[in-house]
């Protein structure tokens, strides 16, 4: 009876210490992927993989566990980035120590996407597994500024698109690991910046990071700036009646480039001076 007691007395402290995994943070720093998780007792252990599989030996990872004065520990393992950043995507598992939970997290880095402002653009977000139960956000993030742009949870079919005049995504693609955003009509200034894409399900985090840069289309710039030229020209030497050619070019301004407003500006200025001369 003594003996069933102690044993269930140490059962207790035992599972009053048990910490549970709650997280796994994956992120690329460098040359190096590093995966962290916190406050978890016992100590848990790490396993690495990537897609395209690599040779074990390639994937050599340095793995520290420390604990904090209430003895839960913090595991941080990190492993070398396997030739150019977008050629793999790293899976992190974080295994507890009696292998009841498994907490996978991974992360993949594209090549750079580029676009042209007014075109529509794809940003490519592919989960390697499809889940059933999950939340996809999209986070834009600019210079330090970070902005959840969309979000989706397929268990309350609730959508929050803070861009929905900017981007969709179909949702249907998305129950099928396909989180893919179309950028509707990108411009340079509001669109460029870095793209974040994220799964999270039961017990995994599969994340996506895209960097976007929309360009100016340089013709449509030189051409307006040729017929800004001709405008002047024309009104300085009374070729046409000014009325028609400065409603012209206000529709070619709004229409195609914001950029000309410079010289929108300096002919605004001289058709000014020259009415005031006529006065």
């Amino acid at each position: 009876m003594f003996r069933s007691s102690r044993y269930s007395y140490v059962l207790i402290i035992f599972l009053s210490r048990l910490a549970l995994i709650q997280f796994v943070k994956i992120e690329m720093v460098e040359e190096r992927v590093i995966c962290l998780s916190q406050n978890i007792y016992p100590a848990p252990e790490v396993t690495w993989a990537t897609d395209p599989p690599t040779d074990s030996r390639s994937l050599q990872n340095f793995t520290r566990k420390t604990s904090d004065s209430k003895g839960l520990f913090t595991i941080e393992s990190s492993v070398s980035m396997i030739g150019n950043t977008s050629d793999h995507t790293y899976f992190c598992s974080v295994v507890s120590a009696d292998e009841m939970q498994v907490w996978t997290a991974s992360l993949h880095h594209q090549d750079e996407l580029f676009g042209e402002e007014g075109s529509g653009l794809l940003v490519p977000c592919m989960v390697p597994q499809p889940c059933h139960n999950f939340t996809l956000t999209w986070t834009f993030i600019r210079t330090t500024e970070s902005i959840v742009i969309f979000t989706y949870d397929s268990r309350t079919h609730r959508i929050a698109n803070l861009w929905e005049s900017k981007a969709e995504l179909d949702i249907d693609q998305a129950h099928l690991g396909n989180g893919s955003l179309h950028l509707l009509n990108p411009d340079s200034l509001g669109h460029s910046g870095a793209y974040i894409c994220t799964f999270y399900g039961f017990q995994m985090r599969h994340q996506v990071q895209t960097h976007v840069n929309i360009t100016v289309r340089e013709y449509i710039i030189k051409c307006s700036n040729v017929f800004c030229v001709i405008f002047l020209y024309m009104y300085l030497s009374n070729i046409l009646v000014i009325t028609k050619i400065y409603i012209l070019y206000m529709l070619l301004f709004f229409f195609f480039t914001k950029y000309t407003y410079v010289i929108f500006i300096i002919c605004n200025i001289i058709i000014y001076c020259r009415e005031k001369k006529n006065i």
